[in-house]
C-alpha cells in the first residue's frame, strides 16, 4: 500500500500540470484557508530530495504565483469579506488571528504582512483587514511580495532537507518534511511576538 502512494505520488510529481495545480490549490488556500498549502510544498520539496520530482525551482515559482494572485485577491475583497472576519467566533484559530493581526498592525503593517504569510488563518485575516481599510496597494505588495518569496523558498527547503535526510525512506521524508515546515512556522510567530513584545517594552520605557 505504501509503495503505491509512493508510485501514484511520483508519477503525480512528475507530471507538468502538477505546478499549475500546486499554483490553484495556493490560490484557494489563500481564499478559504481549510488545509495549510505549507503542508503540499513540505511534501513537495520533501518528495524531490529523495525522488527526484518534482523540480523545486518549479514548485517554488508556482508557489510565488499562487501566493500573490490569492493575497491579492483577498486584498481586493476585504471590504466584502470583513463582516465574515468579524463574525468569526473569538476563541477559534481564525479568532486567535485577528487578534494577533490587530495588535501586530498597531506595531507594523509591513512585518505584520511578511511574518502573516507564514501563519494560515494570519495571513488570511491580513489581508483583508488591509483591503477593508483601503492601506496603500503598493505597499501592500511590497511587503506581500517578500513574504509570500520568503514563504515559498522557506516551506519548500525545509521539506527538502527532511527529504535529504532520509532519502531512502521517502514517506518519512515526506512526514519530517511536513513536520519541519509546521515547526518553522511555529517559531517564526513565536520569535515575532516574542521580538514585538520587547519592542514594546522598550517603548514603554523610552516613553516614561
Amino acid at each position: 500500500m505504501v509503495d503505491s502512494l509512493i508510485d501514484f505520488l511520483h508519477t503525480l510529481m512528475a507530471m507538468p500540470v502538477f505546478y499549475p495545480l500546486v499554483t490553484v490549490l495556493i490560490v484557494a488556500d489563500a481564499l478559504a484557508p481549510v488545509v495549510p498549502s505549507e503542508t503540499v510544498l513540505n511534501l513537495a520539496g520533501a518528495f524531490s530530495a529523495s525522488r527526484g520530482v518534482p523540480s523545486v525551482w518549479g514548485v517554488i515559482v508556482a508557489a510565488i504565483i499562487g501566493g500573490i494572485i490569492g493575497d491579492n485577491i483577498c486584498f481586493a475583497l476585504g471590504g466584502k469579506l470583513i463582516s465574515r472576519v468579524e463574525a468569526l467566533d473569538p476563541e477559534s484559530k481564525a479568532g486567535q488571528a485577528i487578534r494577533w493581526v490587530r495588535r501586530n498592525m498597531n506595531r507594523g503593517a509591513g512585518a505584520t504582512i511578511i511574518v502573516a504569510r507564514f501563519i494560515p488563518w494570519a495571513r488570511w485575516v491580513a489581508t483583508i483587514v488591509l483591503g477593508s481599510v483601503r492601506y496603500n496597494w503598493f505597499k501592500f505588495v511590497f511587503f506581500d511580495t517578500i513574504g509570500v518569496i520568503l514563504w515559498a523558498f522557506l516551506s519548500v527547503g525545509v521539506g527538502y532537507l527532511g527529504g535529504r535526510i532520509l532519502q531512502d525512506y521517502p514517506l518519512l521524508a515526506m512526514l519530517l518534511g511536513v513536520v519541519l515546515g509546521s515547526s518553522v512556522g511555529y517559531l517564526i510567530q513565536k520569535g515575532q511576538n516574542k521580538l514585538a513584545e520587547w519592542r514594546d517594552v522598550r517603548q514603554g520605557v523610552s516613553n516614561v
